[in-house]
């Protein structure tokens, strides 16, 4: 039984049943193997559901129904995994799970939780099949077909996948409508949102918190640390997993273990609703515009096609057509976000068809295909749509509509759309793919704002451009020029150079580590003109950002700064002192030099200095980039074209 269980973790490269029976925890016994019920009945269901969710017949309960828990009752470690059947995500970090099981093996248990996202609309549903699975011991057997048909998973498709994994289906039928399983359902989201984890997916191990489907050796550092505090205090099974996770992680212990009922969430304010309205310029003879030819509402769309939220505002976009009709127009505006690397040869495919009139029929092709966008499929497109290929081939090779790109792209960094997609309506920005219902609202409000400007005498060509005359934008660099003492500060080229790079930033924060990488080739492209300083900023919800801060000042002590500086960023899930202790040993510092560093007061006022620089100059976030003094914004996020771009327009040229 057990090495068959193990290989279908292996097969389905996800959490799966291997789990030995009825082990003692505190007394009280722990969830069997796969195949076992999933929920005492009667008088002791009643009894488990009173008393909170406790440990009750053999299995840690919630409500009455069981968590799937897999994995030997012996185990050194917990992993606990808040998940989502229609999160994407969710399913990538399948391979992870699957080189944990195998470089682990028996030392480490999983359970699964539920985080059913609001906006996935199935996610519920199909977590409360799979609870209902589990009734009839074929959980994980459910949890496999469903991840393995995330676009699937509407009421018949969950009926037809109970049958298909052999579900006695009267009673699955029965079972999902049970209002106990759905609140087993909402309490294990409740506990996720108590915990932190508002997204999936999310990891405990021993309570110590993984966000997001992060690569093997963040789990590896977790859990070997584990192992090792297992193994110092000569204990495993589940009164050491329970202790350990009430060491680690108290809430997590009295809301997994001893079934205490998380707070409620505190609703959400709303929003008060923007009216700013930016100045969206529309270049009438060079952009892609469709609908009326006068309209009260210009929807000035900035976006790519390679983005997937972009494909989801297609549907909304129609609708406000056929609703509206000539009242509004709809402008593309490009903006390829460097990540997605054929986002840009899709863009100059789209433009040159626009030569031959035939820009919105690429745009509707590109986006049918976002999968396949490489310059030869590109191409396949546009023969599909009879273009001259001759014409558009010279066009696609040339740099014709570089330019054009790049005025848009620079026009999204004046309107603050940063990402995509972003559409502004008569220059009101809606970020994201919004619901229809979202955009009605603007839309509707503006056609009342252009009737009454029309009655003013407002000519109707003119009307768009009375609109956003008056409208905010902001350039790439702030005009505030901000003045840094770099002389202690850790720096990467010449301290005199004429381009001085200021970046804020926190080892505790991922946006912060993407930066480094552009930082630095922006330094070597430049050479001994530029000069990057690097500025603590830690932030005060990342409590280990200000301790690896200091450690890293007194790596800089010994010239090691850049060495700790990555390795900090590669391992940013662990920075307890014990870790920061084995980071400084592994890039060579002297030990007791180190550890009479870190207690050194005039590190810790360094950092604060730093902060204290920062919170002068408007930092409020990391990372913030300053060139020159003068605080960087770019819409496409900091990448070297941004930086270099920038640069050469704002600095070099003048």
């Amino acid at each position: 039984m057990k090495s068959r269980l193990i290989a279908i973790f292996a097969a389905t490269l996800f959490v799966a049943a291997c789990g030995k029976k009825d082990a003692k925890v505190d007394g009280n016994k722990v969830a069997p193997a796969e195949g076992k019920a999933a929920a005492v009945s009667g008088e002791k269901a009643a009894e488990a559901a009173a008393r909170g969710g406790k440990i009750a017949e053999g299995k840690v309960m919630s409500g009455g129904v069981e968590y799937p828990t897999t994995g030997p009752a012996d185990a050194k470690v917990h992993i606990i995994e808040i998940s989502d059947f229609q999160c994407p995500f969710c399913s990538r970090v399948n391979p992870t799970i699957a080189q944990i099981k195998k470089e682990f093996g028996d030392s480490v248990q999983l359970t699964f939780m539920h985080n059913a996202l609001s906006f996935h609309k199935d996610a519920r549903g199909a977590a409360i099949a799979t609870a209902a699975a589990h009734r009839q011991g074929k959980f994980w057997e459910m949890h496999d077909k469903l991840f393995a048909n995330q676009k699937k998973l509407k009421a018949p498709d969950l009926e037809r996948y109970a049958g298909e994994i052999g579900l006695d289906v009267e009673k699955y039928k029965k079972d999902i409508a049970d209002p106990v399983l759905g609140k087993f359902v909402d309490n294990n989201q409740r506990i996720s949102v108590a915990l932190g984890a508002t997204g999936t997916p999310a990891f405990f191990i021993n309570g110590k918190n993984l966000r997001g489907a992060q690569p093997f050796a963040q789990f590896k550092t977790v859990i070997e640390a584990e192992i090792a505090a297992a193994d110092k205090a000569g204990k495993k099974g589940a009164a050491w997993i329970k202790s350990r996770t009430a060491t680690n992680n108290k809430a997590l212990a009295e809301y997994y273990f001893d079934g205490k009922t998380p707070p409620k969430a505190p609703k959400k304010k709303k929003r008060p609703v923007d009216r700013t309205v930016y100045k969206v310029t529309v270049d009438e003879a060079n952009d892609a515009i469709k609908g009326g030819k006068e309209p009260l509402v210009t929807l000035v769309e900035f976006s790519e096609f390679q983005c997937p939220f972009c494909k989801k505002v297609l549907p909304t976009q129609k609708k406000i057509m056929d609703t509206y009709g000539d009242k509004v127009r709809i402008v593309f505006k490009h903006n390829p976000l460097p990540f997605h690397k054929q986002a840009g040869p899709a863009s100059k495919g789209a433009l040159c068809a626009k030569d031959q009139g035939k820009f919105w029929e690429m745009h509707g092709k590109l986006f049918e295909n976002q999968r396949k966008l490489d310059d030869a499929s590109i191409k396949s497109y546009a023969e599909g749509l009879k273009l001259d290929m001759a014409k558009w081939n010279e066009c696609f090779a040339s740099k014709k509509y570089d330019a054009q790109i790049d005025r848009d792209q620079e026009l999204a960094g004046k309107v603050t759309a940063r990402g995509t997609p972003n559409t502004f309506v008569n220059g009101r920005k809606l970020t994201g793919a919004k619901p229809f219902a979202e955009f009605k609202t603007v839309i509707d409000e503006e056609i009342k704002k252009a009737e009454a400007l029309l009655k003013k005498g407002v000519a109707k060509d003119k009307l768009y451009a009375e609109i956003i005359k008056n409208g905010k934008t902001f350039e790439p660099l702030e005009a505030k020029v901000n003045k840094f003492t770099i002389a202690n500060s850790s720096k990467k080229g010449n301290a005199n150079a004429k381009i001085q790079i200021v970046e804020f930033s926190d080892f505790q924060c991922p946006f912060c580590s993407r930066v480094t990488k552009p930082l630095n080739d922006v330094q070597k492209h430049y050479g001994d003109d530029a000069v990057v300083v690097f500025k603590h900023f830690p932030l005060s919800f990342h409590k280990e950002a200000k301790p690896a801060a200091i450690a890293s000042l007194c790596a800089d002590k010994e010239g090691k700064f850049w060495e700790l500086h990555d390795v900090l960023f590669a391992n940013m899930k662990a920075l307890k002192p014990d870790n920061l202790k084995e980071y400084a040993k592994k890039v060579g510092l002297d030990a007791a030099k180190f550890d009479a560093c870190m207690a050194d007061p005039a590190m810790k006022k360094q950092v604060e200095s730093d902060m204290a620089e920062g919170r002068a100059a408007g930092v409020r976030g990391t990372p913030t980039i300053f060139i020159n003094g003068r605080k960087f914004n770019s819409p496409s996020g900091y990448n070297v074209k941004a930086f270099t771009s920038v640069i050469d327009k704002y600095l070099l040229k003048k």
